[in-house]
C-alpha cells in the first residue's frame, strides 16, 4: 500500500480496549496533523477465535501476529498493539516505529478487602478462587498464596469484571493500564511492582510500520516518547533472551530513578515453587544491553536451572 499523505489506515484488534487505545492513536494523530483522515481496520486474531488456555493455544503472538501481517502486506500503513502482547521479535517488514507515553505498568487486585492489592489477596480465606490469564501472576500468586485456587480467566475486561461481582471467581488480577484506558469504575488495589514484577511492556503502546516506511515513523513522531520507548527496550531485550512467551513466568520492569534507568526481572516457575529476581541500574541510553545483562545475571544466579525445569515440562506436556 502506498498511503495516501492525507489518509491513514491503522489495524487494530476488535477489543473494546483495542480500539479505545487505537481511537486515542487515530485522535492524536489528526490533531499534530491538520487534515490527516484515519480509518480503523478491525482484525481478527488467533487469541479472540481460539478460547482455549493461552499455555494451550502456545507463544505470543497471538494477539498480535494478524495485526502485524496487515502492516506488513500493506492492508493497514500502521498497527496499534498492546507492547506486552508483541512476541519478542518482530516480523522483518515491520518495526515499532513509536511509543506513546506509557501508562501505569503494574497489575491490580479487584476483588477482596484492602487498600493494597497483596492486602487483598492476604485476607482472602484459605481455597478462594482467584482469576488470571497469565502464567506469570500464576506463578506469583502461587508464591505468594499457595492455599489459594488460581483458574483461567478469559474475556475482555468487562466480562472479567463481572466474573468478580458475579461471584464466580473471588478476585481477579488485572492490568492497571487496561482498566485506566476504559475509565473502569471499579474497587481495586495495586500490587507493588517491585515484587510482583509486571509483564514486559505492560502498560505501553507500540505502534508498527513498514520497515521501508520512514515516512510513516516522521508522520507518529508527536505521539513518541523516547523515555518510554528506551524502558520498552530493555524490558523486550530481557525477554528475548530469556525466550520469553506465554509458558514462561517471567516478568521486567524498566522504570526512571534519580536520573539512572533501574531494570527489575522476575523468572520462576508455574507452582510458585522457585523463583529469581534480580536489579540492576544504568544509563537510559545503554537500556537495551541492560534487558539482556539482566538476563544473563538473572541465568547466572540459577535462572538456568529454572528454565531447563521449564522446558522439560513442556516437553513432557506435549
Amino acid at each position: 500500500m502506498t498511503p495516501s499523505p492525507n489518509r491513514l489506515v491503522i489495524a487494530s484488534r476488535g477489543s473494546r480496549l483495542a480500539l479505545t487505545q487505537t481511537s486515542w492513536v487515530a485522535s492524536a494523530l489528526e490533531a499534530a496533523h491538520g487534515g490527516l483522515r484515519t480509518e480503523v481496520l478491525v482484525v481478527k486474531t488467533t487469541g479472540d477465535v481460539d478460547q482455549r488456555p493461552f499455555a494451550e493455544i502456545g507463544g505470543k503472538g497471538i494477539f498480535t501476529s494478524e495485526v502485524e501481517r496487515s502492516v506488513a502486506e500493506g492492508a493497514a500503513d500502521i498497527a496499534v498493539h498492546s507492547a506486552k502482547d508483541l512476541t519478542a521479535v518482530v516480523s522483518p517488514e515491520c518495526a515499532i516505529v513509536a511509543v506513546p507515553r506509557r501508562e501505569a505498568p503494574g497489575d491490580v487486585v479487584v476483588g477482596g478487602a484492602g487498600d493494597s492489592g497483596e492486602e487483598r489477596l492476604a485476607t482472602l480465606p484459605k481455597g478462594a478462587v482467584v482469576g488470571t490469564s497469565s502464567i506469570r501472576r500464576r506463578s506469583l500468586l502461587a508464591e505468594f498464596r499457595p492455599d489459594l485456587e488460581v483458574v483461567e480467566l478469559r474475556g475482555n475486561i468487562d466480562t472479567r469484571l463481572r466474573k468478580v461481582a458475579d461471584g464466580k471467581v473471588d478476585a481477579a488480577i488485572l492490568a492497571a493500564a487496561g482498566l485506566d484506558r476504559l475509565g473502569a469504575e471499579v474497587s481495586c488495589g495495586p500490587l507493588s511492582p517491585d515484587n510482583w514484577v509486571p509483564a514486559p511492556g505492560q502498560g505501553a503502546l507500540a505502534i508498527q510500520a513498514r520497515s521501508d516506511r520512514p515516512d510513516i515513523a516522521v508522520l507518529l513522531e508527536p505521539l513518541h516518547d523516547p523515555e518510554s520507548a528506551a524502558c520498552l527496550a530493555a524490558e523486550r531485550s530481557f525477554a528475548a533472551r530469556l525466550e520469553g512467551s506465554c509458558n514462561v513466568p517471567l516478568g521486567c520492569l524498566a522504570q526512571m530513578r534519580h536520573g539512572d534507568l533501574v531494570l527489575t526481572g522476575y523468572l520462576g516457575l508455574p507452582d510458585g515453587g522457585r523463583s529469581m529476581r534480580d536489579r540492576i541500574s544504568g544509563p537510559l541510553a545503554d537500556a537495551e544491553a541492560m534487558g539482556r545483562e539482566l538476563a544473563e545475571a538473572i541465568l547466572a544466579g540459577g535462572g538456568d536451572e529454572i528454565m531447563e525445569e521449564l522446558t522439560w515440562d513442556s516437553t513432557e506436556h506435549a
